[in-house]
């Protein structure tokens, strides 16, 4: 690969290799990243529906996120009866299943890059897209 290409190249790349390893490592169960990132953001503790949809937002739209939030509970592992929404002991235990996957995926992903190179690379594109977003809302 050319390593003259711009920044953006690169982290549109990088984001496209990043749905695909996430998609191998959860498609066994007939799941998407999305559905990862449901799971995984629910694992963390019961979510309001319109925070969930506010954190997910970079990824998928609020209709899309329903799609997802709909299968789950299809599954059994959500219970979507109100707007808090929460994993159920089987969406747990589905997370749980699916966390030793993607770990081994997120591992290979960092293969070769030291914890200092990637906490660097992480403040570098803080920064940018703090800078980025000062001048964006400013407009």
């Amino acid at each position: 690969m050319d390593g003259n290409r711009p920044i953006g190249w690169w982290v549109k790349r990088l984001d496209e290799l990043l749905e695909q390893v996430v998609e191998h490592a959860v498609r066994g169960e007939g799941l998407t990243r999305r559905h990862w990132q449901v799971l995984h953001q629910l694992a963390g503790g019961p979510s309001e529906r319109p925070a969930l949809t506010a954190v997910l937002a970079p990824f998928a739209d609020a209709d899309d996120i329903d799609a997802v939030v709909r299968d789950l509970a299809a599954r059994g592992w959500l219970d979507d009866a109100t707007d808090v929404l929460a994993l159920t002991a089987d969406g747990q235990a589905a997370h749980e299943r699916l966390l030793v996957e993607v770990a081994r995926m997120r591992r290979m992903v960092t293969d070769g890059v030291t914890p200092e190179d990637y906490a660097r690379t992480v403040a570098t594109l803080t920064r940018m897209v703090a800078a980025i977003e000062a001048v964006v809302d400013a407009d």
